[in-house]
């Protein structure tokens, strides 16, 4: 077997570099990632011919151009452009800039005059469309004068993705930023940043980096613009089962410009929340960032550079556990007490050149590293030092480079990544737990028990080609590409990190404090001949698709496409189940009658294949239903595969090496210790070292808790339908479409634990686990489930004015209809034997209505306005109903009246002219409001159906998104 993985890394790598090679030589790749489009037909009024008319599109602020030649019939096409400004050229007139975003389509025709009696041949144009979205896509476009205007607090240019319908953006109270399409989870997202993945391979974040994290993944100012699409995205994208972003970068262009900025805001720009009755706690916000681009070689050689710094000062309170009231600390300790300041650095920076070497060939490099640091988790009973420093880096390369042809183009990329996330305790050293007699806690204090360190680290090759020109039945546009990934993948958890010493204050009686002795120590112990928490695995990755983009009439477009993707994982497939594991579940007789096959998840590291199977058909069509090409139907298919969490896969490796140990001392009378157990022994001050407590025990045999996978683990996929209308009216585009998206193969853990039948419940009760009758001398078994499905009808409603004669307006509205069989964020499903007992229900979080308006406006004196408004309708919790017993438990949900969310933001900015060190140079300042009207946004409710406060909000939370904030903002560009 480890040959034939060698033969498929060989020939894959083989394939990869042919292809790059081969595509050096004939007819390459349409870019709908991050380029754009630019077609139509020359129309002769003289009797020349039609074909053969040579047409040039050149760059406004860069100075690039592309020539092609006409077809037979007059048509044109310019592939893979980037976003900006153009000029077409036939002869030597040229028409009005075309200005054209990501992923759009202008179709230009041009009418060739014939000669007046100047003798002179001009031209007109016959018609400019642009087309933002083709086939079944549903989503918008982010403009560049949208990020730069619209308000936001936390500079994340991912801020603005719930302008398209269907997507969610949620804040949660640390300030974390997550996205949602649909019903599924955020780790469902995918984001493509100058056509690379920036896909999170082992934590739930979606993207590298936004996993648990109050970071941005990019400077923003060097964000040009970016397109969110809902569904139905082209074969090219993958490892994305819900929304797909696709951002461009700005490039430098022939004018040297710079931009410096700073953003704040304070307590004392804020209103205070529900739990801040005894006043507002202080708090910083700061951004500061520069950019500096331009020309190094006029129309060949320019240079982008952008640096952004984000700060987070929030102080915590420690007022100690509910202990701390029953003993009197002594001055040290007492002065742990208080506030603390929780404190979040970022550093982010980004570089990149482009070339345009000759007519033929072009390049691109870019660099982008992020930093951050986070000191979080600490607070109640937890000081300062008990806290975690949480550390997450993300540095990204990419080398790309672009063979123009006659007939078509090759983009070839190299690209190297490098992220991770790293919690890791504040301090190094013991901790120390105080306790009172009973247990009540006081104080934490010294290191901490958290380490983790997760991440991904590896290379890729990438190539996409082109056919154009191809004539059959109309006019098709090809593009086919393969990528070639090789990632390696670590996880490491050890907790506790540092050795913890539980003291008893009271040891000396009732209200007494003294620190003599612990009566417990617990550390973390690497099991015999072990991975010790540690599991890397080293991942292939090999995806093929092809693209055929048809015209099959002038009013028909057919998009037709599909991909196939492959991965290897060898600690899944080459893990081998523990002998004595083995023996102990094919004895245990408790089995005989479960609802499962134990043998499906017992492995010798030949029981397991990789999947084959993820080929993913995507199919589009429009069709123009007037001669004056104002209104299009629109609908698609896509099946599309997303990949296995590897923080879920490791565990079955990693659970077991690293074991948690404790052990008693004698001599406290609060906490005796049993002098015949094999835990309990005398204090001596030489188990205060990592030394002595070696020599109580330095390694184990693990025989707790174990996970297993299924031997056929399957693929998470969903299935997204969609039919609806685009219309222009004038000033005005709409868009009304009907969708529909299941999401299948969700992952889950099943609890593995049967009563002696072999039944899940006991007879004659609907509620309560087995936790009792785990492995015998084993423990709990958790098993893992591909059972998890979302299914969501959905209403999408787009309006969208583009900002022109002074204003522009966007609208989104979404109605949903969402069901799940499981709560989307729950990856434990161990309260019944199987996911289909959970029935079906209505999503969690999901509202049925949603609406997301936002526009701009040109004030006088150079003053702009801009707002956000979004407002969604009551969501779905919830909650355990044991109302009629403890053995008749139930799920059930609630969609409480205040968990309705209602926000609107906005923004002011001014602009100086100035000619101060730069002439034509600009200083603005900007204000904006956010939750201008102080709404209550609560996502915390009483869940308790026991209580009289049932479903209503727990006032002491902080509320979703914040209260009414100002920032302060001010700049300078040139």
């Amino acid at each position: 077997m480890k040959n034939k993985t060698h033969w498929f890394r060989r020939n894959a790598l083989s394939f990869a570099v042919a292809s790059t090679l081969f595509g050096g030589v004939v007819p390459a790749a349409f870019g709908q990632l991050e380029g754009a489009t630019i077609a139509g037909k020359v129309i002769q009024q003289t009797e020349r011919k039609a074909g053969g008319v040579t047409v040039t599109a050149t760059d406004q602020d860069r100075g690039y151009s592309k020539t092609t030649q006409t077809r037979d019939d007059g048509s044109y096409v310019f592939i893979g452009l980037k976003p900006g400004i153009y000029l077409i050229k036939v002869g030597d007139n040229s028409t009005e800039p075309v200005e054209l975003r990501i992923g759009q389509k202008a179709t230009v025709d041009i009418t060739l005059e014939a000669p007046s009696d100047d003798n002179i041949e001009r031209i007109a144009i016959s018609g400019v469309r642009i087309e933002s979205f083709s086939g079944g896509e549903v989503g918008t476009n982010i403009t560049p004068e949208m990020i730069a205007r619209l308000p936001q607090n936390n500079r994340n240019f991912l801020s603005f993705a719930d302008l398209a319908p269907g997507v969610q953006l949620n804040t949660d109270g640390q300030g974390n930023v997550s996205i949602r399409g649909g019903a599924q989870h955020q780790r469902n997202v995918n984001v493509f940043l100058d056509g690379v993945s920036q896909k999170d391979y082992v934590l739930k974040g979606g993207i590298t980096g936004q996993d648990s994290s109050r970071g941005n993944p990019f400077p923003q100012n060097a964000i040009g613009e970016y397109k969110v699409i809902t569904q139905n995205y082209k074969a090219e994208f993958d490892q994305v089962g819900s929304v797909a972003i696709t951002a461009v970068t700005r490039s430098g262009t022939n004018e040297f410009e710079g931009d410096v900025f700073v953003d704040y805001t304070n307590e004392g720009l804020r209103e205070a929340e529900p739990n801040e009755q005894n006043g507002k706690t202080e708090s910083l916000t700061r951004h500061a960032g520069m950019l500096l681009s331009g020309p190094i070689i006029k129309d060949e050689l320019h240079f982008l550079m952008s640096y952004e710094r984000k700060e987070i000062q929030e102080p915590v309170d420690i007022p100690g556990g509910a202990g701390v009231n029953l003993v009197t600390l002594p001055a040290d300790l007492q002065a742990m007490l208080g506030r603390e300041t929780s404190g979040f650095d970022e550093n982010l920076f980004f570089g990149k050149l482009d070339w345009a070497i000759n007519d033929d060939h072009s390049l691109e490099a870019s660099v982008k590293l992020r930093d951050e640091s986070d000191v979080a988790d600490f607070g109640g009973a937890n000081t300062l030092s008990y806290g975690v420093n949480r550390e997450v880096k993300d540095h990204r390369y990419n080398l790309k480079h672009v063979y123009y042809m006659e007939h078509g183009q090759n983009e070839f990329r190299l690209t190297y990544e490098d992220a991770s996330w790293n919690p890791k305790p504040y301090t190094d050293g013991p901790g120390i737990v105080l306790q009172t007699a009973t247990r009540q806690s006081i104080l934490n204090m010294g290191g901490g028990r958290n380490f983790q360190d997760k991440g991904q680290k590896g290379w890729a090759v990438q190539n996409d080609y082109t056919l154009l020109d191809i004539e059959w039945h109309g006019n098709h546009v090809i593009k086919a590409g393969v990528k070639y990934k090789e990632i390696t993948l670590n996880t490491l958890q050890q907790q506790p990190y540092n050795p913890q010493y539980f003291y008893n204050v009271e040891r000396n009686g009732a209200g007494t404090f003294a620190i003599d002795q612990p009566y417990m120590v617990e550390w973390g112990v690497a099991a015999t001949n072990s991975v010790g928490g540690n599991v890397e695995s080293e991942n292939t990755q090999l995806g093929f698709f092809i693209q055929d983009d048809w015209e099959a009439t002038d009013k028909l477009t057919l998009n037709a496409g599909v991909r196939w993707d492959y991965e290897e994982t060898p600690s899944y497939k080459n893990y081998q189940t523990p002998t004595e594991l083995v023996a102990a579940l094919r004895g245990w007789s408790n089995l005989d009658n479960a609802n499962y096959n134990i043998e499906n998840y017992i492995s010798t590291g030949k029981e397991r294949s990789y999947f084959k199977g993820a080929w993913q058909p995507r199919f589009g069509f429009s069709y123009v239903i007037d001669d004056s090409r104002s209104h299009t139907l629109f609908g698609g298919y896509g099946r599309s595969y997303d990949r296995q969490q590897f923080d879920f896969v490791q565990l079955e490796e990693s659970k077991g090496s690293f074991a948690q140990v404790s052990y008693l001392f004698s001599g406290d009378p609060d906490n005796p210790c049993d002098p015949t157990a094999s835990n309990c022994t005398s204090w001596d001050p030489a188990y205060l070292t990592q030394a002595g407590l070696d020599g109580l025990l330095s390694s184990i045999d693990v025989k707790g808790e174990r996970f297993l996978l299924h031997n056929d683990l399957k693929t998470p996929y969903s299935d997204q339908f969609s039919v609806g209308m685009r219309s222009n009216w004038d000033e005005w585009n709409t868009e009304v479409s009907v969708a529909r998206t299941e999401s299948k193969d969700g992952f889950n853990w099943l609890l593995g634990n049967r009563r002696p039948d072999g039944q899940f419940l006991e007879q004659g009760t609907s509620w309560g686990q087995p936790w009792a009758f785990g492995v015998p001398g084993w423990g709990n078994l958790i098993l893992s489930s591909n059972d998890g499905q979302t299914r969501i009808n959905n209403l999408f409603v787009k309006v969208d004015r583009p900002h022109r004669d002074f204003w522009g307006v966007n609208l989104a509205y979404t109605f949903s209809d969402a069901e799940e069989n499981r709560v989307f964020s729950e990856v434990f499903a161990l309260d019944y034997e199987s996911v289909a007992d959970y029935g079906w229900k209505k999503s969690v979080g999901v509202p049925e209505h949603r609406i997301v308006l936002s526009g701009s406006y040109d004030l006088p004196w150079e003053m702009f306005a801009a707002f956000k408004y979004t407002w969604a309708s009551k969501t779905t919790y919830e909650y355990l109903d044991c109302r009629q017993g403890g053995t008749a438990c139930y799920f059930d949900r609630t969609a409480p009246a205040e968990s309705q969310y209602q926000r609107f933001d906005l923004s002011l900015s001014k602009e100086f002219g100035s000619s101060y060190l730069v002439d034509g140079s600009k200083f603005r300042i900007r204000f904006d409001i956010q939750n201008l009207f102080n709404q209550n946004n609560y996502n915390n409710f009483n869940l308790n159906p026991d209580s009289t406060e049932f479903a209503m909000p727990n006032a002491f939370t902080a509320t979703n998104g914040g209260k009414r904030q100002l920032k302060l903002s001010a700049g300078w560009s040139f």
